[in-house]
């Protein structure tokens, strides 16, 4: 049984906070931060492929994003599904997407972007070239930071941001209320962040609660909490992604890392 003081928490991990500014309409700095357009930690098309595969015979299904920030995930999440699944995603439509931080959240329906040229890039080929569906170019807003090299300032297409229901929310007193069956959690990059009692008490309320239609996606820098997952009855089906399933002894499917598929 793991206990609370096991937990090896990394307080000290900030996401690259020197890369990347996040500035208001008059140039000012909000915060600092490395949230990205289709970050590089998680590949949204072979999430996608999964979700569609498990999910194929659901009618409808909960789709709720935690710690979205400033919004970008989210929409980077929501425009790879259109483009991938086209009318199969209308079950997964809309998507809830919720912060602590209201700032953030004021950012995140704003929808306004200043993107590197790796950022476009990776974006593009999620996309399979149809970036400027989803996201409309307009004039640079610029930065301060001589360390930034923005190449492109976008906004979201309109379409695509009424599809995302933005919330002030905190992720555990979210949880008690949630029913997890057939819902999909973003829970991502921000557990380290946590106190550990609360680390536990998130966990705790997701293994209570969850059953095997429930799926959980984490982050790179969550890595520490996977055993504490593992404690409560989660099983590492996909990196990062997690379910809880009927019957522990007799779920057969292993992740494989060196040939990245489910067996």
């Amino acid at each position: 049984m793991i206990t609370p003081a096991e937990i090896k928490l990394n307080n000290s991990i900030i996401f690259g906070t020197f890369f990347r500014n996040v500035e208001s309409e008059d140039g000012k700095i909000v915060y600092r931060g490395d949230t990205a357009i289709c970050r590089n930690d998680i590949y949204f098309p072979d999430v996608i492929d999964f979700l569609d595969n498990k999910y194929k015979n659901t009618s409808k299904v909960n789709v709720v994003m935690h710690a979205c920030s400033d919004g970008e995930e989210a929409y980077s999440f929501l425009s790879v599904l259109l483009a991938q699944l086209k009318e199969k995603a209308a079950k997964f439509l809309p998507l809830d997407a919720r912060d602590i931080d209201l700032n953030h959240l004021r950012l995140a329906k704003r929808g306004i972007y200043n993107i590197t040229k790796s950022e476009y890039e990776i974006a593009n080929e999620s996309l399979n070239g149809n970036f400027y569906m989803f996201f409309e170019p307009m004039p640079s807003l610029g930065s301060k930071d001589p360390r930034l090299k923005y190449t492109k300032t976008v906004k979201v297409e309109h379409s695509l941001k009424s599809l995302v229901k933005f919330k002030q929310a905190d992720i555990i007193e979210d949880v008690k209320h949630m029913d997890l069956k057939n819902t999909i959690l973003f829970a991502r990059n921000f557990w380290p962040y946590l106190p550990t009692n609360r680390v536990v008490e998130l966990a705790d309320l997701l293994s209570e609660k969850a059953d095997n239609s429930f799926t959980l996606i984490i982050g790179d820098y969550d890595r520490v909490i996977v055993d504490l997952l593992r404690d409560k009855g989660f099983v590492e089906i996909a990196e990062n992604i997690f379910e809880k399933p009927k019957n522990l002894e007799y779920d057969s499917r292993i992740y494989d890392y060196e040939y990245n598929s489910i067996y």
